[in-house]
């Protein structure tokens, strides 16, 4: 029913001990607070900047479907076109949405990005480089969620904004190597898991299955649960799920 547990070779993280910096104050890689410090900087410029910056973001900083599929000339050429796929992951809506990203972010953007070697990346050029393949990563993740959205809810001109499809990809990656480890927490190199052994495919149909739940029955959510962009999420954590492995292998080749 299900197909072998063939896994990869593990990649071994900068530091068994746990990973980070010690000297830290938030034990995080530095590409993933980089991300979290441009949500919070982007929030606070639309909240107290210029009402320009504002309906700058709007436009700039959302996706719409209706605007997406109208082509490069109703979005000022094929860059406008694309750049909102990526930047909409920045633009939060209220304080509760940037926070509850923001957790997320934290909390399963370090293990993936040091398990990619993108920790320390202002020590040496590899790990440069490495972070620079989490960040892609990140936002490849972000904009299949935002292709999904797209593709359900065409001709729409309702808006998308949040790293939430972003955020689901770094999930999918998780669930990729997080049933391998021998304790919860611990210095172990887990394997990456196969795309279709029993832990991966349980923990994406409860995923899957959570979301979809989101989108029947989200009007009846309290604080407008009909708003969650859970086709977006589907859209990013299967990214993340698919395509992780090939990410953290080629990471293995940077040095």
């Amino acid at each position: 029913m299900f197909a072998s547990r063939k896994q990869t070779t593990p990649y071994r993280i900068a530091n068994p001990k746990g990973g980070g910096d010690p000297r830290r104050i938030f034990n995080v890689p530095g590409v993933v607070l980089g991300i979290f410090s441009a949500m919070a900087l982007v929030y606070a410029a639309a909240v107290f900047g210029p009402r320009s910056f504002l309906s700058f973001l709007s436009v700039a900083g959302a996706v719409s479907p209706g605007r997406f599929l109208a082509g490069p000339e109703a979005n000022g050429g094929v860059l406008g076109m694309i750049a909102p796929l990526f930047s909409h992951l920045l633009v939060h809506a209220n304080l509760p949405h940037l926070f509850f990203n923001s957790v997320w972010l934290l909390a399963l953007g370090a293990p993936v990005a040091r398990r990619m070697g993108a920790d320390s990346a202002d020590q040496s050029f590899a790990a440069f480089a490495r972070a620079m393949l989490f960040l892609t990563f990140f936002g490849l993740s972000g904009a299949a969620g935002a292709l999904t959205f797209i593709a359900l809810h065409m001709e729409q001109f309702t808006s998308l904004v949040g790293a939430s499809g972003a955020v689901s990809g770094l999930l999918g990656a998780v669930v990729r190597f997080a049933f391998n480890r021998s304790t919860m927490f611990g210095p172990e190199y887990a394997k990456i898991g196969g795309l279709f052994t029993r832990p991966v495919l349980m923990a994406s149909i409860v995923i899957i299955g959570m979301n979809i739940a989101v989108g029947i029955f989200g009007a009846a959510i309290p604080g407008g649960g009909d708003n969650i962009a859970w086709d977006a999420h589907i859209g990013g954590y299967l990214f993340g799920l698919v395509f992780y492995p090939a990410f953290e292998r080629l990471a293995r080749f940077i040095r």
